[in-house]
């Protein structure tokens, strides 16, 4: 297919439909024609700044429609935009703001305060370009629309890097048009489609949450904040709002099962698509969908680095696939190749175990002003003669199947995905050798009962004492926290192979966190207590955890809390809102909030929703990471 510009998609859904709803999110709406109008305005006032073709953009915005106005303006000006998300670590941010060296920011009235604090840290320089939806309209329009080549950069995303320093992706136009159109004519994603944005700013997965519906005639629907981590409000949303398509990552598919699966769940009516990324999806909890609603919905898996442009494998799920020990990541979609190679670039037979190389005229430019990062993973294709010829090495193993499908395996090096949300394992180890007491240390992961990455777990050799509390509060400003350790195991010697490297192999298993909860223990009291420690126990580093003990002071993050409340609905029957939890994250008062609900009957989607309003702004900043949920 020729190769249209995705602001030109958006164009033409606007003209065909202007007063349809464009984007929907707790803030307000916004119809094409207003998207549109807003967006000219805003690539005249970019235009006029002195910004361009090829000029880096961030955009600090935590209204949605902010965003995807930005998004659209910033391209229509010949830009690269780069979404920031406002709830990462400062430092964090300082990082991602200051390796692009933009000279234009833009701000959304929504964020201004907090995005002003951070740039007059890290950029007092760069222009700052205000952005009010809710501003009288000046009707201002562009003498005329920068026409992009299919091989200019779009946009730059970052991912996790193993010097400590976030990598930043530098995205193509014709990697977003691709798959934009590719997954709307697989789905069938027609005008009026309502798909839900759940998928964080600063993450490659927000191209397919926007772009899909708007270059269809659809409505980007985005949830109050902090739903994804609270899975029976988000799955009574999805239904309330009669969302037809959610992507998101298996994560939060697995936080709203015990809802749906409930006696009187939501039967989600207009819901035709659930795709997943990120992370493996479990055959236990594809199971547990299918016995509620069949094949009505479709499960779509997809797999695809952020180096290639979202997805390049997909794969429908079937009943069938329960049965097996991993649900397939699929075939390589139209456009794309996936090719297993051995330690010795061959192609590996059917079932031997290899690592996946993409081959693709619409992957990524590579990584920004990095260009040894680029050159180590964008490689000549090894099955040519061709130096122009290149793959990306992506460093996953898979095995083909008798179908020809990929079976996933797991990965080479220190990278694993937490939550959907790809953790250098490097990254995290680099930041800890940063603390004064620390000589050196290794991170590895823990699992969860089904062999999935829950959490991580850091073996620390120091100079002197150091209190894991004091490695947590060195880590925090700088790591979301679904990549802070929950366990910090001290040892006098790492163990190292005779080369001096690491042995990770003879590393001990991790010790529950005792020493941190011995002093202040308080055993459980009731039957309710008994079972909320029993949970607890299986979330968290600490065998035996106290009534009266702090749900993240212990060990606890963002990512598991979604986990904590879908745990509670299977156990009690009832649910708690995120809201009330986050104000006392104990034991003890779980228990006080289980009871009273318990007497008085479980709360309505309103009660839910009403409950996250009050969510405060440290909470949210606390529980929201790069992975939208995700």
């Amino acid at each position: 297919m020729a190769f249209q510009a995705v602001h030109g998609l958006v164009q033409q859904a606007a003209q065909r439909f202007p007063e349809h709803v464009a984007i929907e999110c707790p803030q307000g709406k916004l119809t094409y024609a207003e998207l549109e109008s807003r967006s000219d305005e805003l690539a005249v006032a970019l235009r006029a700044s002195g910004a361009g073709v090829g000029c880096v953009v961030p955009i600090m915005t935590e209204d949605r429609r902010e965003l995807v106005v930005a998004v659209l303006a910033v391209l229509k000006a010949g830009g690269v935009f780069v979404p920031i998300d406002l709830s990462a670590p400062r430092l964090r941010l300082r990082t991602m703001l200051t390796s692009t060296a933009p000279e234009w920011v833009i701000v959304g009235t929504s964020a201004a305060d907090r995005a002003g604090e951070i740039l007059d840290e890290a950029l007092p320089l760069a222009q700052r370009i205000g952005l009010d939806v809710s501003a009288e309209p000046t009707g201002a329009a562009p003498e005329s629309v920068y026409q992009h080549d299919p091989d200019d950069a779009a946009y730059i995303f970052f991912t996790s890097g193993s010097t400590g320093q976030p990598k930043a992706i530098v995205g193509r136009m014709q990697g977003i048009d691709h798959f934009v159109r590719w997954e709307g004519a697989l789905l069938g994603a027609e005008p009026g489609w309502r798909v839900s944005q759940l998928a964080s700013p600063a993450f490659d997965a927000i191209l397919r949450d926007l772009f899909v519906p708007l270059t269809t005639g659809g409505t980007v629907c985005v949830p109050p904040a902090g739903l994804t981590l609270d899975g029976p409000a988000l799955a009574r949303w999805i239904n309330s709002e009669r969302i037809d398509l959610v992507h998101t990552v298996p994560t939060v598919f697995r936080g709203m099962l015990p809802t749906i699966a409930a006696p009187g769940g939501p039967e989600l009516a207009s819901l035709r698509c659930v795709a997943l990324a990120g992370e493996a999806l479990a055959p236990s909890d594809a199971a547990q969908w299918f016995e509620r609603y069949g094949e009505r919905v479709a499960l779509l898996n997809l797999y695809g680095p952020s180096e290639t442009t979202m997805t390049k494998t997909f794969h429908f799920v079937t009943p069938a696939d329960t049965e097996r020990a991993s649900i397939p990541i699929g075939k390589a979609m139209p456009g794309a190749r996936v090719v297993l190679l051995d330690s010795r670039d061959q192609p590996c037979a059917p079932g031997a175990v290899g690592e996946i190389h993409i081959r693709t005229p619409y992957m990524s430019l590579g990584y920004f002003h990095q260009p040894d990062a680029t050159r180590a993973v964008f490689v000549p294709n090894p099955l040519g003669d061709d130096p122009e010829d290149f793959v990306y090495r992506t460093g996953d193993f898979a095995r083909t199947l008798p179908d020809g499908s990929l079976e996933y395996v797991g990965r080479r090096d220190q990278q694993v995905k937490i939550g959907g949300v790809r953790v250098e394992l490097g990254e995290v180890e680099h930041l800890l050798r940063g603390h004064h007491a620390v000589r050196d240390t290794a991170v590895v992961v823990v699992p969860d009962e089904a062999g999935n990455p829950l959490s991580l777990c850091a073996f620390v050799e120091t100079v002197q004492p150091v209190a894991a509390e004091e490695l947590r509060a060195h880590l925090a400003p700088r790591l979301p926290d679904g990549h802070v350790p929950q366990v910090f195991v001290p040892v006098e010697r790492l163990p190292r192979t005779i080369s001096g490297k690491v042995d990770r192999r003879a590393l001990p298993a991790p010790l529950p966190a005792e020493q941190e909860t011995a002093q202040d223990y308080v055993a459980p009291r009731t039957a309710t207590e008994e079972s909320l420690a029993a949970i607890w126990a299986g979330l968290l580093p600490v065998a035996r955890p106290g009534v009266r003990h702090d749900f993240f002071a212990i060990g606890g993050h963002s990512l598991l809390v979604m986990r904590l409340l879908a745990a509670v609905t299977a156990e009690f029957g009832v649910e708690v809102h995120l809201q009330k939890f986050l104000a006392a994250p104990t034991i003890e008062a779980l228990a006080d909030a289980i009871e009273d609900a318990l007497l008085i009957g479980g709360p309505d989607l309103d009660d839910l929703l009403a409950g996250l309003d009050d969510v405060t702004e440290d909470d949210a900043e606390r529980l929201l990471t790069q992975n939208g949920g995700n």
